[in-house]
């Protein structure tokens, strides 16, 4: 269904004929700058809760001015790289503790002044409710009283634990864009009650089947040791601690060996177990965590579209003019003031295009319908023809007009030449794969033309527009400048693998070739989609890492120590980690020594492991057998949490991607647009990126496009395209877009 048959005209014939009162009266900069407030609320998804009153609002602007923004981000991020400098610092960089000290009391005095800034804008009551002040008003007072205490006790000699610092990274989650972050974390709260429920049936289970295990293994005469020496399943704890491993399948099928060589028979007690508690349980964990994260996500969805909404209801109400029939509408003059108020650096121009787009038939008016697609707006670039000529046609453009240029900009531009590069491609990679070193020169030399090519062709902005291009760019000419220094000096290729490295790298050019066929492109859509939101998830595991890492450095530090050479010890020489507790260990004897808890690299190294999972109880083992058999709480605890419940989390996340991904290429082209993508299709003012080759498929076609407008421009603006912006929220937007397309549906059924 086209943009024309869906809205119609009828909206924009009344908007010729219907009169308003008078004439619009013109705003005052007060009103004006409130209702330009909430459209960038709008835009950047915030919740003001500000007071309305003209010092509030130039507060609040003032507040959400990029440097004040960067200044407290900064700030937080100084706050939590500073356990590198602290004890147990990394070695090398340790810093006195009143240096510490001083950078730590510099950044909390900055956030409590971000935070102060807050307390001037917002009333008392909408200060006080929030879910993000006052937690960061607690995380600062606690900072200070415990750098208070810590100085105090420093003086006089004894050694504190400085219990503020797993707090630092909640302060990533108060952060003022970070919704999405504290969106996941939400998620986990809300799932927690229903996974809680299954897990502790899961923890039952393996306490059950321990208790069976200690029955039935205990009293065997010649069943008594594991292959390393230890009792085999006589006493409790350790059996519900090996049966727990035995779910992550770490230490499968060595628990079941002992047993296995005694009497084949005992295996059916490991199937039967694994069965109910790894491929029932677990399964049922996942379909827990996928379910609610769905609903959930459904839910933050509408929440954001509804605040959106919301915010600009109010600009709307602040810039509408009310008719004699009763209705409500925005005029023109106010859209081009609110315009100048939110995008100054835009020239009248630009507005008014951008207008053209919301309004039908050159309306003078629009409606509050019409005006909540603003945002979507805000965002597209605006360019002048000539911005899209490529640079060799406006510096030299009698050559690139002439009958030898016309013929290579075919040449280029038409799909056989994509072919042969795309062959040239696959034979670069037979030759590599064979280790054909005489023809790399060749294919250099091609893939440089061919680079040189589209740079003639499609003009230096055009080809950089592509994040494919770009990284083309890079990989020839880092190979070129390579082979060339390898060319000058030889002894390099001896001293670094940076070619070989290259080389490889230049095969994922492949991805171009996969990329095309439509059977993979649903996946490769979803893997290019989640790139923005792996920083989200990426950044809850940070804030996991961060405070287990802090808890583990506090509860092990320096209970183990690397060997000094490991490579030049003698056989019989035992491995002991610096803690003679670790002699005979499958953690000593695996040389895990660098596996420790002494400072804030190698805790995260030590905890990425264990997310991992792969012998993550040989790492918990070492770290009991310096401590206490309590420490599994802490392994197994983070096992819960990371591996369990976040990284699932993540797994539903990447599920629900693909079937939104695959869900909108089933959808008819004109249902993947939103609204605004339609009317600007519609118009002819869009400027499709995606058709980077298809453009000058035929040159002198598309030239005439560019100059004259071609047929499928409109006339009120032949020298001006939207270009979609690149680099935004993919998966918020699928989402949105999805809940517009359901909220459509629903309305047409009614």
């Amino acid at each position: 269904m086209s943009y024309k048959e869906t809205e119609g005209d009828a909206l924009g014939e009344r908007l010729h004929t219907e009169s308003v009162t008078e004439g619009p009266p013109p705003l005052s900069d007060e009103d004006l700058r409130l209702a330009a407030t909430y459209v960038n609320d709008a835009r950047n998804g915030s919740r003001g809760n500000f007071k309305n009153d003209p010092k509030s609002v130039r507060l609040y602007n003032l507040y959400n001015r990029p440097t004040f923004f960067w200044i407290s981000h900064i700030a937080v991020g100084v706050l939590l790289s500073l356990v590198l400098f602290e004890d147990p610092a990394v070695p090398n960089i340790r810093l006195d503790y009143w240096i510490t000290m001083c950078v730590e009391l510099f950044c909390v005095c900055l956030i409590f002044s971000r935070l102060a800034h807050q307390g001037l804008f917002s009333s008392e009551q909408n200060f006080w409710r929030s879910k993000r002040r006052l937690p960061v008003l607690v995380i600062l007072l606690l900072t200070l009283v415990d750098m208070v205490q810590y100085v105090i006790l420093r003086q006089i000699g004894v050694t504190s634990v400085r219990f503020s610092r797993p707090l630092r990274p909640l302060l990533l989650l108060c952060m003022d864009r970070a919704k999405q972050l504290r969106a996941v974390f939400k998620n986990i709260l809300l799932t927690l009650p229903d996974i809680i429920t299954v897990l502790t049936l899961f923890l039952l289970s393996v306490a059950f089947f321990a208790l069976m295990a200690l029955k039935i293994f205990q009293n065997r005469q010649d069943l008594v040791y594991y292959s390393d020496g230890h009792p085999y399943m006589h006493n409790y704890l350790d059996n519900f601690f090996q049966l727990y491993v035995l779910v992550t399948t770490a230490n499968f099928p060595d628990v079941m060996m002992p047993a296995f060589d005694y009497n084949p028979w005992f295996t059916l007690f490991f199937i039967i177990y694994l069965i109910i508690c790894l491929y029932l349980f677990m399964s049922i964990c996942l379909a827990t965590i996928y379910n609610n994260f769905k609903e959930h996500l459904k839910e933050y969805v509408e929440d954001s579209v509804r605040e959106k909404q919301n915010n600009l209801q109010l600009a709307f109400d602040i810039l509408k003019v009310e008719t004699r029939q009763g209705g409500e509408l925005l005029p023109k003059s106010r859209w081009m003031s609110l315009m100048r108020a939110v995008k100054p650096s835009r020239l009248d121009i630009e507005h008014s295009l951008l207008w053209d787009v919301l309004a039908n038939d050159h309306a003078e008016y629009i409606n509050r319908k019409e005006f909540f697609h603003v945002v979507s707006l805000l965002d597209i670039q605006v360019l002048e023809v000539k911005d899209r000529e490529p640079e060799f046609q406006r510096w030299f453009p009698r050559c690139y007009r002439s009958k030898a240029s016309r013929l290579i900009r075919k040449a280029v531009a038409n799909r056989f030449f994509r072919y042969f590069i795309d062959l040239a491609v696959v034979a670069n990679a037979v030759c590599i794969a064979l280790d054909q070193d005489d023809a790399e020169w060749f294919f250099m030399a091609l893939f440089v033309l061919e680079i040189l090519l589209k740079f003639y062709v499609f003009g230096l902005k055009k080809f950089f527009h592509s994040a494919m291009n770009i990284f083309d760019f890079v990989l020839i000419v880092a190979a070129l400048v390579i082979n060339v220094l390898e060319l000058a000096w030889r002894s390099i290729s001896n001293q670094s693998g940076a070619l070989d490295f290259l080389l490889v790298l230049r095969l994922l050019r492949l991805v171009r070739l996969v990329y095309a066929i439509d059977r993979f492109r649903v996946v490769l859509k979803t893997i290019s989609s989640i790139g923005r939101s792996l920083v989200t998830y990426g950044g809850v595991l940070f804030v996991f890492f961060y405070v287990f890492a802090i808890i583990g450095m506090e509860v092990f530090s320096d209970k183990i120590t690397p060997e000094p050479v490991l490579a030049n010890r003698s056989q019989n020489q035992p491995i002991l980690c610096g803690n003679p507790k670790l002699n005979g260990t499958q953690f000593a004897m695996n040389r895990y020594c660098n596996n420790n808890f002494n400072d804030i690299l190698h805790s995260f190294v030590v905890l990425f492991e264990l997310m991992v999972v792969n012998q993550w109880h040989v790492l918990a083992e070492g770290f009991v057998a310096v401590t206490h058999q309590a420490a599994r709480i802490y392994f197994i605890v983070y096992h819960l949490l990371v591996v369990i419940l976040v990284l699932n989390i993540f797994s539903a996340f990447i599920l629900e991607l693909f079937m939104l991904e695959y869900s909108m290429s089933k959808e008819p082209a004109e249902r993947r647009e939103s609204t605004v993508e339609r009317k600007i299709t519609f118009m002819g003012l869009d400027e499709d990126e995606s058709t980077y080759f298809d453009d000058l498929a035929e040159p002198e076609a598309a030239t005439e496009d560019i100059i004259s407008g071609g047929q499928r421009r409109p006339e009120l603006s032949p020298a001006m395209r939207l270009r979609r912006p690149k680099g935004a929220n993919k998966v918020e937007e699928l989402l949105q877009k999805m809940y517009e397309i359901e909220r459509e549906d629903d309305e047409s059924s009614v």
